[in-house]
């Protein structure tokens, strides 16, 4: 018998169900008959199925929707209507408005006077309220808001019952309500009552209630207002602090 001769190598058998378990080129026969024998050491590695690997997901930036907005309204490009407050105008597109207020829409594209009218007059709203509520309506974010932002909030809230602005009702409600303190809780809780914000409403009263708060917020002139404006608040903030 000659020398032996050393085979080694390497074969991954795979889980297909119609491939073969063996392998042609391990051996050719011819050599098979020459040496007489063969023996056989394995080493068998049984890889199970490898979990992928973790790529992450591909980054999607933060909607910008409302800044192309908000510079189309700064641009006035493609306006169709404009609106006229105490000699100032403002430009803006009919098809925005209409979407973001069912009263704008009723106004400009239904069968109202408006929908004609390429230039409107209003007499409800201030220039600074309306300047506001439009840039919240084409970027659904709120400005800056001066020095006065409880004035301003409460002029903003009006306008947003006015125009069915929803989200932009709460906004104004939850502002305020941040900014409440003994000195503006009385014109804030009118302001709540006359536009219907009933968690604004119950929060001034809860607010209202707490003894050390009362005995100042009742010497206000804002609460001289709402006493004369709603004479029934008095009965739900007796009923609020226990008396």
């Amino acid at each position: 018998m000659g020398t032996d001769t050393h085979w080694s190598c390497f074969h991954l058998f795979n889980r297909d169900k119609n491939a073969g378990t063996g392998w042609s080129q391990f051996i050719s026969r011819s050599d098979l008959e020459e040496e007489g024998h063969i023996t056989l050491i394995c080493a068998i590695m049984v890889i199970r199925d490898i979990p992928s690997p973790v790529l992450g997901s591909i980054p999607v930036p933060d909607s910008d929707i409302g800044k192309h907005l908000g510079a189309l309204l700064d641009s006035t490009d493609g306006a169709d209507v404009s609106f006229t407050i105490d000699s100032e105008t403002f430009h803006a597109h009919r098809a925005v408005l209409a979407a973001r207020s069912p009263v704008f829409k009723a106004e400009l594209l239904g069968s109202m006077a408006e929908a004609t009218m390429s230039s409107i007059t209003l007499h409800d709203i201030t220039p600074a309220t309306f300047r506001v509520m439009l840039q919240f309506m084409y970027t659904d974010a709120l400005p800056e808001l001066g020095d006065s932002p409880t004035e301003t909030l409460q002029h903003l809230l009006a306008a947003a019952d006015r125009y069915a602005l929803d989200r932009l009702k709460v906004l104004c409600a939850q502002k305020l309500w941040d900014n409440v303190s003994v000195d503006t809780v009385a014109t804030i809780l009118a302001c709540a009552e006359m536009y219907s914000c009933l968690e604004l409403k119950n929060k001034c009263l809860d607010f209202f209630a707490a003894e050390k708060n009362f005995k100042k917020a009742v010497l206000t002139e804002g609460f001289v207002k709402l006493v004369q404006q709603f004479p029934s608040i008095i009965v739900e903030l007796r009923e609020k602090a226990g008396t």
